[in-house]
């Protein structure tokens, strides 16, 4: 169970293990692992790079920053790893958690070859969630998603959200080229020409719902991390600077989360739980994240 607790948009790093309940099916239960920012950590900690190499992503140059990789490890800690995956119509694995920065760059220099049509998102965030769980071992597990939001299936976003917490994984969503992408949208942001009494014509009316609808797709992709614990990156622009900020953000997450566990109890055939950390004060901050469905 990965948390995090904000008060006055700072982030809490004094818990105590008497200042959480965790919770089974509403049930308290005996607390095993607690760990914190004061506390030392023990429990590795695995980052997902999850990366859109669909044609419209990479036609237009936003994967581009990540060509300076060295910055993919800067101040992320001695106890966190990485690992890479790449999308389109097809997923792959290129790297399972590694520190090693050479295993990094093949990595990444396997996504930019990755490029093909389709953007199986939704599955694509599903995938690497169960492949990084089925690894095996104890780790705590958050993704960072780079995509322009663009999904070129009919899966519904949330049932993304609900299987990454499903295993434990918090997603971060990065959008790629919001604006720029809305601009194209919208021919160039510039209207089109107007009819009678000043009425737009059709064309410009067609610009204006792709770019509503456009703009609807990439919100629900930006939703992801509020309903997995965690956040959200949208840049008005990505380049080295963007991306070194969005991992330098994403240690931090990382320093300031707080894991707190226990032994679950099974009888007889394995069911789901819903399992849920909660503040013993109410003033102690505003609770991310703590919450999962288990199997046991």
């Amino acid at each position: 169970m990965n948390f995090h607790v904000v008060q006055k948009n700072r982030y809490v790093d004094d818990l105590r293990p008497e200042d959480i309940q965790l919770l089974e099916d509403g049930k308290p239960q005996k607390l095993a692992v607690f760990e914190g920012p004061r506390s030392g950590r023990r429990t590795p900690v695995e980052i997902l790079l999850l990366f859109d190499a669909s044609l419209s992503v990479m036609n237009i140059g936003l994967l581009d920053p990540f060509a300076i990789k060295e910055t993919l490890l800067d101040g992320i800690g001695e106890h966190v790893s990485v690992a890479v995956y790449a999308f389109a119509n097809r997923w792959k694995r290129f790297v399972k958690p590694t520190r090693e920065i050479s295993q990094l760059k093949s990595a990444l220099n396997g996504v930019f070859d990755f490029t093909h049509a389709g953007t199986r998102l939704y599955e694509s965030i599903i995938s690497t969630a169960r492949d990084a769980a089925e690894s095996g071992g104890n780790a705590s597990r958050l993704m960072v998603v780079f995509s322009d939001g663009f999904a070129t299936t009919k899966m519904p976003p949330r049932d993304a959200a609900r299987t990454a917490a499903f295993y434990g994984v918090s997603l971060y969503p990065v959008v790629l080229g919001h604006q720029r992408v809305l601009r194209q949208a919208v021919g160039g942001g510039g209207g089109g020409p107007m009819g009678q009494r000043g009425i737009p014509d059709a064309n410009t009316l067609n610009r204006q719902a792709d770019a509503r609808d456009k703009e609807m797709q990439i919100q629900e992709f930006a939703d992801l991390g509020e309903l997995t614990g965690g956040r959200s990156f949208d840049p008005p622009v990505v380049n080295s600077v963007i991306v070194r900020q969005i991992m330098r953000a994403v240690a931090v997450q990382v320093q300031m989360q707080y894991v707190a566990g226990y032994y679950p109890i099974s009888a007889g055939e394995k069911r789901t739980h819903h399992t849920q950390v909660k503040l013993v004060r109410k003033d102690a901050g505003r609770l991310r994240g703590g919450v999962r469905t288990v199997l046991h």
